[in-house]
């Protein structure tokens, strides 16, 4: 019964991979190695999105932060302190405010893998 609950709780926070069809937009991606990295991804143009999803490839990674900056000079940290693993990817995340125009993702992370293998980070808005 145990299990059942503790599977239930990690589908509740890992949904599968976003895809164009279900009207997630990619924003943008990263490769992670497996030391602690920080990267950003910038994004072009005013574009509005009210909820962001991050996923991840190839290999787990560790986020230890992330937070998404917004056209108007706000910023908004969001709560992925997790491993998310291989072909997996965040609940969705609401946006504070509605639709906003996002400039920036920041992210604070390692890929969790032997043998040096290389992870994929997507983010997805929409």
């Amino acid at each position: 019964m145990k299990s059942v609950i503790l599977a239930a709780a990690a589908a509740a926070i890992l949904a599968s991979p976003a895809t164009a069809d279900d009207g997630w937009r990619l924003l943008g991606e990263k490769t992670v190695n497996d030391a602690t990295d920080h990267d950003v991804i910038s994004l072009p143009g005013p574009m509005r999105y009210s909820r962001v999803r991050i996923c991840v490839e190839r290999a787990p990674v560790r986020f230890y932060d992330v937070s998404v900056e917004f056209g108007n000079g706000g910023k908004q940290d969001v709560s992925v302190a997790a491993l998310i693993p291989d072909g997996a990817c965040t609940r969705a995340i609401d946006l504070k405010g509605g639709a906003r125009d996002i400039t920036r993702i920041n992210f604070l992370y390692e890929a969790k893998s032997l043998g040096l293998k290389r992870a994929t980070v997507r983010a997805y808005g929409r």
